[in-house]
């Protein structure tokens, strides 16, 4: 969800730089804006950031949105772990054992199947969706405020009850947390960090991205659809009844050409620079 641009549910690279006229004061000065990956310390600015954002439509029957800003940071923080422990079992394992991960890994979430690790130990390798996880931040270059944020992840976005209630439903690739400072509206970013969050789904290969938007969010709801979100019919025993979940189809990247995902723009030194 976005605030402006909200998501009540929570859950790398090259930076990308943003250039956009902003009024300061009784001065228009020109701004640069760089969206990268959060690092550790930016989960307080991030966490204190969502927590105002999402504080007011929080509500209803096990929200996820009513959490103060030590729950949110330990949200991040948790996240983020288990996405460094995932990536680290799985690279570091040898290749022919890899290979056997990969072969086991859909048995595993019916907690059959393991593999043997070059010490001979038996052992279930983490799914490849505790793997899919990034979070970005807008950053303005000149003070190096972070202004923004999203996330993106792998979620049961379409189950009844919030985690860890059990569900049925599919992993989509979802898409959260989407949140631009008050100051700082107006001005694209929220966009940006929606179609930052769509590149990261086609490069994954994911076919569809989806999200959760307040019926109440006008600015939120009109960049959606000019976006091409369409909105799907569930139904959630949690929260203030008010949310929308909205869904769009992405095309698949031609692999012949690699700057189909940014049609505008150049890289300079791994930083993508929007023109």
């Amino acid at each position: 969800m976005l605030s402006l641009l909200p998501s009540h549910r929570p859950m790398g690279g090259n930076s990308i730089a943003l250039r956009k006229s902003h009024q300061n004061h009784r001065t228009l000065a020109r701004a640069e804006y760089k969206i990268r990956q959060m690092r550790d310390g930016d989960i307080p600015d991030v966490s204190f950031m969502c927590h105002e954002a999402f504080k007011d439509s929080a509500g209803g029957f096990l929200s996820p949105a009513s959490q103060t800003v030590a729950q949110w940071e330990r949200q991040f923080s948790v996240a983020v772990q288990t996405k460094r422990s995932a990536r680290r079992e799985f690279w570091f394992l040898k290749p022919e054992e890899r290979v056997m991960a990969r072969e086991t890994l859909w048995g595993v979430y019916k907690g059959k199947k393991t593999y043997m690790d070059g010490s001979g130990q038996s052992r279930k390798p983490k799914p490849s969706i505790l793997r899919k996880l990034y979070i970005f931040v807008v950053q303005e270059s000149d003070t190096n405020e972070i202004v923004g944020c999203a996330s993106i992840s792998m979620a049961r976005c379409e189950s009844a009850l919030p985690p860890p209630f059990p569900t049925t439903k599919p992993f989509r690739c979802y898409a959260s947390n989407i949140v631009v400072k008050p100051g700082f509206r107006r001005q694209g970013l929220g966009k940006r960090l929606v179609q930052q969050c769509e590149r990261v789904a086609r490069l994954w290969g994911e076919k569809s991205i989806w999200l959760h938007v307040d019926a109440d969010n006008d600015a939120a709801l009109a960049l959606y659809d000019t976006l091409g979100y369409q909105k799907v019919e569930y139904f959630a025993l949690y929260g203030n009844g008010r949310t929308l979940l909205k869904a769009k189809h992405l095309p698949p990247i031609k692999r012949s050409t690699p700057r189909d995902i940014a049609t505008v723009g150049k890289m300079e030194d791994n930083v993508f620079i929007w023109e």
